[in-house]
């Protein structure tokens, strides 16, 4: 026998009413759903963005120090974990030295800052 239209096996897996006091089927409106969502991951990924440009400024602040000190002149073996300072001459020669510029007195040298070795033989500003 035949069915009528309208008519299920199982009216609770049906996507739809069965009757008129069904609720009524009505689209979803997305494109509030869209905007703020949108604003939201913008907003996450442009601050990540920054803290990410502030890191390389870092890394590239870091990588020059480190060349630096690797280019100066230096009289000993320097130790990991310890810290040393930078210095230039009158006559533009930049040196290391162990001595801090408060012991070091009136010399004729530049203070240009303190750096520690690190165990990736790093130079890192202190």
């Amino acid at each position: 026998m035949k069915k009528p239209d309208r008519v299920a096996d199982n009216k609770l897996t049906m996507p739809y009413g069965d009757s008129v006091s069904a609720p009524a089927i009505t689209e979803v409106d997305t494109s509030g759903y869209r905007e703020i969502k949108s604003k939201e991951a913008s907003a996450k990924l442009r601050g990540r963005y920054e803290e990410l440009q502030e890191e390389f400024r870092q890394l590239v602040a870091t990588s020059e120090d480190t060349q630096r000190m690797y280019e100066a002149s230096v009289s000993f073996v320097p130790i990991v974990g310890k810290v040393y300072h930078l210095y230039r001459r009158e006559n533009g020669e930049e040196w290391i030295s162990m001595i801090p510029p408060e012991d070091f007195g009136s010399y004729y040298h530049e203070y240009l800052g303190s750096y520690r070795l690190a165990t990736d033989s790093v130079w890192v500003r202190v």
